[in-house]
């Protein structure tokens, strides 16, 4: 085993010193970005946005006007991304479900073709005891932040830690690039910094979800100020992670004479405030939460903007592609082509243990409950379980068409049923998830 293990680190040394002598290496960068809306980073020119040196960045390569995630929670997607399996094959529908060992994951597949696998993620959903530290030979999951006394009302310990902000993220990554020695390489990265509490990286008292949940509950006639507060201290947090991942990407680009570089970033859900009639994510599947910011700068592909609808299993089928794999990912597209076929997207709602009641911004209760999916085809949405199907208004729809959908949302729903991940139930992980905003 010692003998191996030197023989690993004497390869690994030598492919860095042949990229430092003039064979570049291959290094592969994904950035996921929690709970960033798609009006933060959009893909037209010209349009408003709040994330300028990322978009600088960006414009460098194919930015996607039309990406929608495989769910609105943050697990799940992420699982698809990281799998190549859409949420209801994985079998992670919710945050705290254990994404199983026998998939193979994207960092699994490059590392047993030799690649170095690093990752830095930013929060307890995504933490090791959940699954996603497969096939990573280097996982950094150190949270520095955490609950407050007054958080959410809960009697939780002010001491305890559930995510960490971009600086230390970033630093983080940081020390993985500067120890990685492999001609090849992945690194994912994982910013948390848009999601809830808002206004953490300002000074002054955040904005929690819960609050605003119980404002609106008791038809609080100071509901909509703090939503307009809650925006607003959201934007800062987005202006704050735009610093950090300038720094990242200043990085990456400063050793791109050394690796081929092919930087994929994409936010893993949106966020509602109100447009809606939703607060937070994760409860609907409306354009604010599954409309995402994403674009790929390679050189592989030309600067653009791409207007076909794309979905999270197509970044994981890209990633593979970038990395030469040629296995691919079933119904996967390879979005650095220069065009890219039209095909269905799908994606799904977390689902619930139990029945959950949502309070919208009207103050009404609406009760989440079972599985919902969505897909978008043709330039229409369509929403829906084995029960039946909806429009994007969420109105029923009826006639053949609706039945071909309800029929594949039915298939949907049993693979589900097949698939269920292991759910962790200890008292401190569902401290660390009740005191983000998640329920069971």
């Amino acid at each position: 085993m010692r003998a191996l293990t030197l023989l690993a680190v004497l390869l690994a040394v030598g492919g860095a010193a042949c990229a430092r002598q003039g064979e570049r290496g291959t290094r592969i960068v994904l950035v996921t970005l929690d709970t960033l809306r798609y009006d933060c980073l959009p893909a037209e020119p010209g349009s408003p946005e709040r994330m300028p040196r990322t978009r600088r960045f960006a414009e460098r390569g194919v930015r996607f006007a039309a990406h929608r995630t495989a769910s609105s929670t943050t697990q799940p997607t992420h699982a698809t991304l990281l799998t190549g399996l859409q949420p209801w094959e994985h079998g992670v529908v919710r945050n705290g479900l254990v994404l199983a060992d026998p998939l193979p994951t994207l960092a699994e597949r490059l590392r047993e073709r030799g690649w170095e696998t690093a990752a830095v993620v930013a929060s307890t959903p995504l933490h090791r005891r959940f699954g996603f530290a497969q096939g990573f030979d280097h996982f950094v999951d150190e949270f520095s932040e955490g609950a407050r006394p007054s958080f959410g009302g809960a009697a939780l310990d002010p001491e305890a830690e559930f995510y960490a902000p971009a600086e230390s993220v970033t630093r983080h990554a940081l020390a993985l690039l500067d120890g990685m020695r492999a001609p090849q390489q992945l690194l994912w990265v994982h910013y948390f910094d848009a999601h809830g509490p808002y206004g953490d990286t300002a000074e002054g008292e955040p904005v929690r979800l819960q609050n605003l949940h119980r404002a609106l509950r008791k038809r609080d006639p100071g509901a909509a100020a703090l939503l307009q507060r809650a925006r607003a201290l959201y934007d800062v947090d987005v202006a704050y992670l735009d610093r950090w991942l300038e720094t990242l990407l200043a990085r990456v680009e400063a050793d791109s004479d050394l690796y081929e570089t092919h930087v994929v970033v994409v936010a893993d859900h949106g966020e509602s405030f109100g447009e809606d009639g939703s607060v937070g994510h994760g409860k609907r599947l409306t354009p604010s939460q599954t409309h995402v910011p994403s674009f790929i700068v390679s050189p592989r592909v030309a600067p653009r903007v791409e207007t076909t609808t794309v979905g999270t299993l197509d970044l994981a089928a890209t990633l593979l592609s970038l990395a030469g794999d040629e296995g691919g990912v079933p119904g996967g597209r390879d979005l650095t082509r220069p065009e890219i076929p039209p095909r269905p997207v799908f994606g799904m709602r977390r689902t619930f243990s139990k029945p959950h009641k949502e309070i919208r911004t009207d103050g009404e209760v609406h009760v989440a409950d079972g599985a919902l999916f969505y897909l978008v085809e043709s330039g229409r949405t369509w929403l829906g379980n084995a029960s039946g199907v909806l429009d994007e208004a969420e109105q029923p729809l009826r006639g053949e068409e609706a039945e071909r959908v309800r029929a594949l949302f039915a298939g949907f729903e049993a693979q589900a049923a097949r698939a269920a991940a292991p759910e962790i139930t200890d008292p401190e992980t569902l401290r660390a998830l009740k005191a983000l905003g998640y329920t069971r």
